[in-house]
């Protein structure tokens, strides 16, 4: 892209900008210090065996203490036999009490970030809520690299976060829609609406949602998993398309694995007070919480009108916008809904809480590159086309997009104000690509050699009316990275 005015400026990053990558970070990453979330599931699972191993050894010594001492309670030896099945005990509990703190340090961290991202994404109101939302979905989607290769890492690496604010806002929606049936959600909703600062609601129902969704491929980093995607000798490619059977294998064993980390790797959080009866709520909390994440992860892998779908369907949006398989092209992303509709008819998905997304996002994801015909004052159509993105939540119809306005008069900007873009304007719609192919080809590649800074590069390969383009250039710079910022 030509943006002539960045030059002075170098690639750089907003605060909020800065905060999402942080948190996405947090979650999962490649670093040394292997402490992201998604990197310290895949030690846990590494370790599993180990663990088994030394368990059964430390039990074994237990067991034939405890039978010396059984046989011998009557010989000289009996305070020495004793002794010892004191130190195999001893040794049980101190491993089991190590176990048990990596663990809640596991749980703690993963707690921490959900905490994390309710505070980024809930504003004063419903309007800044939803747009901290925009913001942040767009900022990912923005920052997903325009090369293939590195996208595909990029994307893995940002689903997780994506998917999880996704459910997050499907919740909010289908509680303000009243068709919202869970009872353990119903339960602390009314809880919720009896105290504005009753934080209830946030810490058994939103937070677990985020876990699950955070969590939810976790089981993808188990060796076995990772031996289908990776192959025996590592060198296969993990984003290729798996046939049939290794799909099913994966599935099925991203599934167990999940729910045995959720289960075994976190668990339950530990009271620590000193009230044995607020200990009994806490311990009750706790097992219902838990209840709820084995119900959404359960009913996820094939939800029909349950609560899954509060899962599968943010999946099935997040791995179209955020695609990890080679053959998902960028023009194609607004096709998720037509996906979405296929999983509907089959009776695999919940036909309502379909439609409660697509209100919510509409058909273009946030992010999106839109290529438009403008007006002038007059409101006559221009003989030429313009950049803007999407940037807003809830259009007032599906497919027309609120966008924030990327260039003027074929010139980038970073102060342009929102629009509403129809059909009968969106270059993604093929009867509005029409009305400029009466224009001339070299004209055509005017606008393009304008648009585009290695058009003398990339001239055979770009379309001269484009459906789209890719906005990651453009949000590179911090200056750009103010699109959801009221325009008065």
């Amino acid at each position: 892209m030509v943006i002539e005015h960045m030059k002075k400026n170098t690639i750089s990053e907003s605060s909020s900008t800065k905060t999402i990558r942080n948190i996405v970070q947090k979650i999962h990453t490649s670093s040394p210090l292997q402490d992201s979330v998604y990197e310290q599931a895949a030690i846990y699972f590494s370790q599993v065996p180990e663990i088994e191993s030394h368990l059964s050894t430390l039990n074994q010594s237990l067991l034939t203490a405890q039978k010396k001492f059984a046989a011998n309670s009557k010989s000289d030896n009996v305070k020495k036999l004793k002794n010892k099945v004191d130190q195999c005990v001893k040794k049980i509990k101190l491993y089991q009490h190590e176990l048990d703190e990596q663990r809640l340090q596991r749980l703690h961290k993963v707690k921490s970030i959900c905490d994390e991202i309710l505070s980024f994404c809930f504003g004063q109101n419903k309007e800044g809520t939803n747009t901290k939302i925009a913001k942040l979905l767009g900022t990912i989607s923005l920052r997903a690299p325009e090369i293939k290769k590195l996208a595909l890492e990029y994307n893995r690496q940002n689903q997780h976060l994506y998917q999880a604010v996704l459910s997050l806002k499907l919740l909010d929606q289908l509680i303000e829609d009243k068709t919202m049936q869970n009872q353990h959600i119903l339960k602390w909703t009314l809880a919720e609406h009896e105290s504005d600062e009753d934080p209830s609601f946030r810490g058994e129902v939103q937070v677990p949602l985020l876990m699950t969704s955070l969590l939810h491929n976790v089981g993808m980093y188990h060796p076995t998993a990772q031996l289908i995607l990776k192959g025996e000798s590592g060198d296969e490619d993990e984003f290729r398309v798996l046939n049939k059977d290794e799909r099913l294998t994966l599935l099925q064993c991203n599934y167990e694995q999940t729910l045995k980390y959720l289960t075994d790797g976190l668990g339950l959080d530990k009271y620590l007070g000193g009230s044995k009866a607020e200990r009994e709520i806490f311990n009750n909390n706790e097992e219902e919480k838990a209840a709820f994440i084995r119900l959404l992860l359960k009913s996820s892998t094939n939800p029909k009108q349950g609560i899954g779908n509060l899962i599968k369907i943010p999946l099935i949006y997040t791995s179209v916008v955020l695609p990890t398989k080679r053959n998902l092209a960028y023009v194609n992303l607004p096709k998720v809904f037509q996906i979405l509709n296929n999983g509907v008819e089959r009776g695999t998905i919940n036909k309502q809480v379909v439609e409660c997304l697509l209100k919510i996002t509409g058909i273009f994801p946030q992010g999106y590159g839109i290529t438009y015909i403008p007006k002038n004052s007059k409101g006559d159509e221009l003989d030429r086309y313009e950049f803007a993105i999407v940037n807003t939540l809830y259009p007032q119809e599906p497919y027309i997009p609120i966008c924030r306005i990327a260039t003027k008069n074929q010139v980038f900007i970073s102060s342009g104000g929102d629009l509403t873009i129809s059909p009968s304007n969106n270059l993604y719609f093929a009867d509005t690509q029409k009305k400029l192919m009466k224009i001339s080809p070299e004209r055509l590649k005017g606008i393009l050699s304008k648009l585009w800074s290695n058009f003398e590069e990339r001239h055979d390969e770009l379309d001269l009316i484009p459906k789209c383009w890719h906005p990651y250039e453009y949000f590179s710079f911090a200056k750009q990275q103010n699109m959801w910022n009221k325009v008065s």
